[in-house]
């Protein structure tokens, strides 16, 4: 499965870079509040699909030592040219190596992206777990339900983008189905491109079992600090 080439990975930083700017100053104070606070020995924030380095950019001018891993390269491209003070890597969770580590970060339903299911899942948190110091903290959201987050085709559009995106559920309710077509353009034309994502649908209690398993204590709501998610959405904080 495709996952953010070039111009996708293009769109999605003009046009739906909000949620990171946003979630940004909410995810600063959830680091404070356990603690986690730069010093002269900065600490190392993980930052996992981070996309276009929005969120890195905020956590390094913040005083954070950054590493950002993402499976797109066309993604880290972007990240290195908006977020210098950060380090990137191309690599997805499902393998990447987790350095020691003050945080770790996945949010925009990183995890349900994430192929394998719960097996994968359960082994990326004992790695988490693994690579977090002492009164370390893990974020991330992930999709809860399919209910409202289906549409037919929209239109989405920029000075120089366009994007007509769909999702549908499929009959259990735990997949569901974004197909993208993008136009961006280049040398005066539009060119056209095609991605579909589907990713999973995970309830509360697979998601708290996966975390306990890996000696993990976690929180869930439907917000990241202050900051509502999607419909559908939950945000955990998870702590050793």
């Amino acid at each position: 499965m495709t996952l953010y080439s070039n111009d996708l990975a293009y769109i999605h930083d003009a046009g739906f870079g909000r949620f990171a700017d946003r979630a940004a100053p909410e995810l600063l104070r959830i680091l404070r509040r356990h603690g986690i606070t730069p010093t002269r020995t900065r600490p190392t924030v993980i930052d996992i699909g981070c996309g276009s380095g929005i969120l890195a950019a905020h956590l390094a001018s913040a005083g954070y030592d950054v590493l950002g891993i993402d499976r797109s390269a066309a993604m880290i491209r972007l990240a290195r040219a908006k977020a210098p003070r950060a380090r990137f890597r191309v690599a997805s969770l499902v393998d990447a190596a987790l350095p020691h580590s003050s945080a770790v970060i996945a949010i925009g339903e990183i995890v349900s992206y994430v192929p394998g299911g719960l097996p994968v899942l359960r082994r990326f948190f004992r790695r988490v777990r693994a690579a977090l110091a002492p009164g370390g903290v893990f974020v991330f959201d992930f999709i809860e339900s399919a209910a409202r987050r289906t549409f037919p085709p929209r239109r989405f559009g920029g000075p120089d983008w366009a994007l007509v995106a769909s999702a549908t559920a499929d009959g259990s309710g735990r997949i569901l189905t974004r197909r993208m077509v993008t136009f961006r353009k280049i040398g005066g034309e539009f060119r056209r491109s095609r991605e579909v994502h589907r990713v999973r649908i995970y309830s509360r209690d697979e998601i708290g079992a996966a975390l306990g398993a890996a000696g993990l204590a976690y929180e869930m709501r439907r917000s990241i600090g202050r900051l509502p998610l999607m419909a559908g959405d939950v945000a955990v904080v998870a702590t050793l």
